[in-house]
């Protein structure tokens, strides 16, 4: 007898959205390594290959400012892009990484036998129809990220001017508060193909506010596991990475750091951090789906209209 499928649309407590969360990702760890590795491995090669020029300017500059004090204005720019180059790819990875998951939990839903033995072609359209919907999503983030920035610089310089640096803590305060609801409106936009972003925004306010608490939990909770996989992944590469940069601020070494063994082996473990990082942190996202589940099963009674 077949397993019974985990509905989305479900009244949970906190244990029953971190044990639905699990067991979601155990139920389907072949197909969401699959689809995920499609997508995410090749960005994770280019991750990799980025942060190695990270590690490689960073080295440098590391070198020029034991040596002379400061770095040049194109060491600095080559760092600069670098960073930017990261920030870039992780966008696209993320993006790429909302679809694909949000696209399988949708599929898993709707087909009879879950994600067993679920071809590209089968997949394919739901994927490419949340992409679309994800890149919105994306460039409305830049663009209201970018102007709550502006507008926090502002207050922020304000209030401090009026009241002092005691008046940071009510702002950031509110702006937390408020981010929190906020994370609700990927899986309301991706899994209600009937709502807009202005809709979607101002359900995940309504249902974030009423379900704040759980919210808050299941992400910390969930991004604090990721977070300590994701860390002693990350090890090896540090290591390597601050191995790199001591060496190149002290000249010691014997330009080992610099061979091209030592930075193959440097790129392969960024690859590795990149992908495992990006593959862990499948499962914040999808414990976020199961929030919203529940907010909207709670409160607005979804699974019956």
């Amino acid at each position: 007898m077949e397993n019974q499928k985990i509905p989305l649309y479900k009244i949970r407590s906190f244990g029953e959205k971190i044990g639905d969360t699990f067991g979601f990702v155990s139920e389907n760890i072949k197909p969401m390594l699959k689809f995920i590795s499609l997508f995410i491995l090749p960005l994770a090669l280019v991750m990799g290959w980025v942060m190695n020029g990270y590690a490689n300017g960073l080295a440098l500059m590391s070198r020029q400012m034991a040596n002379r004090g400061d770095a040049s204005t194109d060491e600095v720019m080559d760092f600069v892009m670098s960073l930017g180059g990261f920030l870039l790819t992780a966008v696209i990875a993320y993006t790429l990484l909302y679809a694909v998951v949000y696209g399988l939990m949708r599929v898993y839903g709707e087909r009879e036998n879950g994600l067993k033995n679920l071809a590209w072609s089968e997949f394919k359209p739901t994927f490419f129809h949340l992409l679309g919907r994800t890149v919105k999503l994306a460039l409305f983030w830049a663009v209201a990220g970018t102007l709550l920035v502006v507008a926090l610089v502002a207050v922020v310089a304000f209030a401090v001017k009026q009241f002092g640096l005691v008046a940071i803590i009510p702002i950031y305060a509110v702006l937390f508060a408020v981010l929190i609801p906020l994370s609700l409106i990927a899986p309301i936009y991706l899994f209600e193909d009937d709502t807009t972003l202005l809709t979607s925004l101002a359900k995940s306010l309504r249902l974030g506010f009423k379900t704040w608490g759980g919210v808050l939990a299941v992400t910390l909770v969930l991004s604090l596991i990721v977070g300590l996989v994701v860390g002693i992944v990350s090890l090896p590469w540090s290591i390597a990475l601050m191995m790199k940069a001591m060496f190149a601020a002290t000249g010691g070494g014997d330009g080992f750091s610099e061979t091209v063994g030592f930075n193959l082996v440097l790129y392969l473990l960024s690859v590795l951090q990149a992908f495992v990082s990006f593959l862990c942190y499948s499962i914040p996202i999808i414990g976020l789906a199961y929030q919203y589940g529940h907010a909207a099963e709670k409160i607005d009674h979804f699974s019956q209209d």
